[in-house]
């Protein structure tokens, strides 16, 4: 069987300067598309994974791969001739059924990796999400090491998916694979409307969040996360089988709305659901649709995992990657409100 490459052929000092292609997965979407334009910014070749009907006009050095992540035939042609894969894609829906969601982010995850190994890929970036990570308690720190998720059925298709692609990922890595994790939390940036709470909704002029005023915002800013992977492409191998928090900021929600409503011009005012209301209300609703075998809108342990308070390290990503967290959030989320006002209506 053909075995994994040098990891470290694509650290500066083996000569990253040198020709790459690195092939990005979801290239079409919001992430995606960041990923591409900071790979051509680094001066690497890049290879656009998008799905049918997704097709779009990219700059010079880019090469678009139309193709199906479900069919392994499209997944080995797409990785043959690059150096490095980031693989972004993945199914974020709030709905679809478990074999859906597993489909994409796990089964295409593991045809992408033993793709890669054949192929002899030098790294393999790997984009996870916080939310495979455990949060036990409010005030909890967490960190590259914290354990998995133990709940992940309770939060839904998606994290528990992505948490089976993190595994596997990092159990490739334990057997020699290249491979580097990163695990963004809340993304956002020019293009996308701005993150509020986890959960909340507008009625008449209020605007009512499952959340607290001083619940930290872990913040991810979509350029910010494309830099950390170029920076995972590019480290030593001492990066190699290790997972990394890549969090910018925590603002408090209550000042996140306040500069949102500013920026949006807005004039709804916020109001604080009771939680423990809300999440009684959740366990009791469990009951019922589990006698209807029907899944429900809310879980109680989602109520809960909105609303404790958390603290991302992301200081291993800082020594051990090079990347730089942006700071001046205020800034980016005028930037982001100036994009969406450019955008033509329709």
């Amino acid at each position: 069987m053909i075995g994994w490459a040098d990891a470290t052929l694509l650290h500066p000092r083996f000569g990253g300067s040198c020709s790459v292609k690195v092939l990005v997965t979801g290239a079409a979407g919001f992430l995606g598309s960041a990923l591409v334009e900071a790979i051509r910014g680094r001066g690497w070749e890049v290879r656009a994974f998008v799905r049918p009907g997704r097709q779009r006009s990219w700059p010079e050095g880019v090469e678009e791969f139309v193709g199906d992540l479900c069919e392994e035939s499209c997944v080995r042609d797409a990785v043959a001739g690059t150096q490095a894969v980031v693989h972004a894609a993945a199914r974020v829906s709030t709905t679809g059924t478990w074999e859906e969601f597993a489909t994409i982010n796990v089964r295409a995850t593991m045809d992408l990796l033993q793709a890669a190994r054949q192929a002899g890929v030098q790294r393999f970036v790997h984009v996870s999400s916080l939310s495979v990570v455990a949060v036990p308690r409010d005030g909890y720190t967490v960190t590259d090491e914290s354990p998995y998720e133990d709940e992940s059925r309770a939060r839904g298709h998606y994290s528990r998916s992505k948490l089976a692609a993190d595994r596997l990922a990092l159990w490739e890595a334990r057997q020699g694979a290249p491979v580097v994790v990163l695990r963004p939390g809340l993304l956002w940036g020019p293009g996308r409307r701005p993150p509020l709470a986890r959960q909340s909704f507008l009625w008449k002029s209020y605007r009512c969040l499952l959340a607290r005023p001083d619940y930290p915002l872990p913040l991810s800013h979509v350029r910010s996360v494309a830099q950390a992977a170029v920076c995972a492409v590019e480290s030593g191998p001492e990066a190699v089988g290790r997972a990394f928090t890549v969090v910018d900021v925590h603002v408090p929600q209550q000042a996140w709305l306040e500069a949102y409503r500013e920026a949006m011009g807005e004039r709804w005012r916020p109001v604080y659901l009771p939680v423990r209301l809300v999440e009684l209300a959740a366990r009791t609703a469990e009951v019922g649709f589990r006698i209807l075998r029907r899944r429900p809108p809310v879980t109680a342990h989602q109520v809960a995992r909105a609303t404790y308070r958390a603290w991302y390290d992301c200081r291993s990503a800082q020594t051990v990657l090079g990347w730089q967290p942006r700071t001046d959030w205020r800034r980016d989320l005028q930037e982001v409100v100036e994009s969406l006002k450019s955008e033509p209506r329709g």
